[in-house]
């Protein structure tokens, strides 16, 4: 897709707009520990591009790719538009006997520390964009894994007593980072710090700044987990450490960011938008679009538009004005049902086409939360509820998720938008139901009352939550990416960078109480599940602003909260 003008103005105007953008890709992750074996190198920052006085055309679109940090790989690249891609950053060594070398990314990872071997060389970094890694070492006790690579400097060397520490990151963009709330102390994309092992001598781990992962050192009482990149920063993440009996993972990347800066005030749609100090800044933290030129025909929410129509996505309560008279389509989507034992059901969703709205009248915008999580067993307290409903104007509401059932107090899941899950139980329990138009039922234990006591999955905007089975917890109810009256809701949910893959309001996974089970899988903004058996693992959180139902808990442990919901309103541009 064209991009850059044609006509070189020299200035923000009529002819275009003149505009300077800064582009991290997402962090490289750090290596993993292999018993008695190596620690892990720690993974490279994302590479940095900075593009200078580009003239962009008025009326374009612009398509913003953010790349997200590795896990066990290197990062994914960014890129504005056409521009030259930064480049992901890279992975550090560790997962092979001494001869795991960092990645070449744009920062490259650090080497691994072995207890044998030869390895331990690091991954360069590309010119221009970021610094190589530091090398691992095989001197013992510790065998420090080398540091990944900074945008502004080289990895540390591991030593025999310390891991090597992080690149250090760049604070040339610090004034960029202050006015959008981003980055750390004014630093962005910083190495992780490499891995150090445990081998009767507690080791010391590498600095790390500008968003890198801690370095995974390893003790007597634990393997060290390497630390993960901060978001948006493009951070590497850290190096995982070993010991005689047990392995460290390494941290994931931090995902990387893209933000476009001009002149004066806002002329341009796209990314959280912030103007201070004699400029405007659109910040991408997710991919979406930059469009250049042309008025919004209304006030309210965060406005983004990708060519073809103009977005206002309402996250939290507010007020939609037209600045003329419109016909808009429109999205409302509740809160999410918090978990229990049982999966929290989807906040319901509508939509309206072809809606008539009148010149300067102000719609009222209710954005409902998500519902609190309860306790998945063993106790009375908390106690879940339902996600609250959303509505536009005085159109009708979407109705919040039903909460998920715990095997205390009421068993059965709660009726909401979707319906919560069953909770555990000796005998059988029911599934809440959903509301027709908007959501689907949540699903009972199907009378499973022994082995590892599952619950049932909170149902979804696409459908019914999944049954358990004895020893897994029943899947939350499949979330959606086109909607009845609202066409193309991918398409939306990509120009204002929300949902989940392109998915909203999937219902929460329902838990297992007792045993060696596993909790149920979700999708779209629905919570993970918890479990028992293999220690105790609080239900996750449906992501915010999906309407997504919380994840079950185990027994003595939580469920998630629902995620809360959303309201988009679309319109020709």
């Amino acid at each position: 897709m064209p991009i850059l003008g044609v006509i070189d103005s020299g200035k923000t105007g009529h002819l275009g707009l003149t505009t300077d953008i800064l582009v991290i890709a997402g962090g490289g992750g750090g290596g993993a520990g292999v018993v008695s074996s190596t620690v892990g190198g720690g993974g490279g920052a994302g590479g940095l591009l900075n593009f200078s006085a580009q003239t962009l055309s008025l009326g374009t679109s612009n398509t913003v790719t953010v790349g997200a940090g590795g896990g066990g790989a290197n990062g994914n690249n960014s890129q504005f538009a056409s521009l030259t891609a930064s480049v992901g950053g890279g992975y550090g060594g560790g997962t092979t006997s001494g001869g795991n070398v960092g990645s070449a990314g744009g920062s490259g990872g650090g080497g691994d520390g072995a207890a044998s071997g030869t390895g331990n060389a690091a991954g360069a970094g590309t010119t221009g964009q970021g610094y190589s890694g530091g090398n691992g070492t095989t001197a013992g006790p510790v065998y420090g894994g080398g540091g990944g690579g900074g945008a502004g400097g080289t990895g540390g060397a591991g030593s025999s007593n310390a891991a090597g520490a992080g690149g250090t990151g760049s604070n040339t963009y610090s004034s960029w980072l202050s006015a959008t709330g981003l980055g750390v102390s004014g630093y962005i994309a910083g190495g992780g710090g490499g891995g150090a092992g445990y081998y009767g001598t507690t080791g010391t781990g590498g600095t790390v700044n500008g968003g890198g992962g801690a370095s995974g050192v390893a003790t007597s009482g634990g393997v060290g987990i390497g630390g993960n990149g901060t978001a948006n920063t493009g951070g590497g993440g850290g190096g995982g450490g070993s010991t005689s009996a047990g392995t460290g993972s390494g941290g994931t990347g931090g995902s990387g960011l893209v933000i476009a800066r001009y002149a004066g005030a806002q002329q341009a749609y796209g990314g959280t938008v912030t103007t201070t100090g004699g400029y405007t800044y659109h910040a991408f933290t997710s991919s979406g679009t930059f469009y250049t030129g042309g008025l919004p025909y209304a006030t309210g929410g965060t406005i983004s538009c990708d060519g073809t129509y103009f977005y206002h996505a309402f996250t939290s309560s507010g007020t939609f004005t037209p600045t003329r008279a419109l016909t808009a389509d429109i999205l409302v989507v509740a809160g999410g049902g918090g978990g229990s034992g049982g999966g929290g059901g989807a906040g319901g969703v509508l939509g309206y086409s072809s809606q008539i709205l009148s010149f300067g009248i102000s719609n009222t915008v209710t954005v409902g939360g998500g519902g609190a999580a309860g306790a998945g067993g063993g106790s009375t307290t908390p106690t879940p509820t339902n996600g609250v409903n959303s509505q536009f104007g005085s159109l009708t509401a979407s109705s919040g998720g039903g909460n998920g059932a715990s095997a205390y107090g009421a068993a059965n899941g709660s009726n909401g938008g979707s319906g919560g899950g069953g909770g555990p139980s000796g005998g059988t329990t029911t599934g809440g139901t959903g509301i027709s138009g908007q959501g689907y039922a949540g699903a009972g234990n199907n009378g499973v009352g022994a082995g590892s006591y599952p619950s049932g999955g909170g149902g979804g905007a696409g459908g019914a939550g999944g049954v358990p089975s004895n020893l897994v917890g029943g899947t939350g109810g499949a979330a959606v990416n086109s909607y009845a009256n609202f066409s193309n809701l991918s398409t939306a949910l990509s120009a204002t960078g929300l949902g989940v893959s392109g998915y909203i309001a999937g219902g929460g996974g329902g838990a297992t109480y007792y045993g060696a089970g596993s909790g149920g899988t979700a999708t779209g903004g629905g919570g993970q599940a918890g479990v028992t058996g293999t220690g105790y693992t609080f239900g996750t959180a449906g992501a915010a602003n999906t309407g997504g139902g919380g994840g079950g808990g185990g027994a003595f442990v939580n469920g998630g909260a629902g995620g809360s919901g959303i309201i988009i309103v679309r319109y020709p541009k």
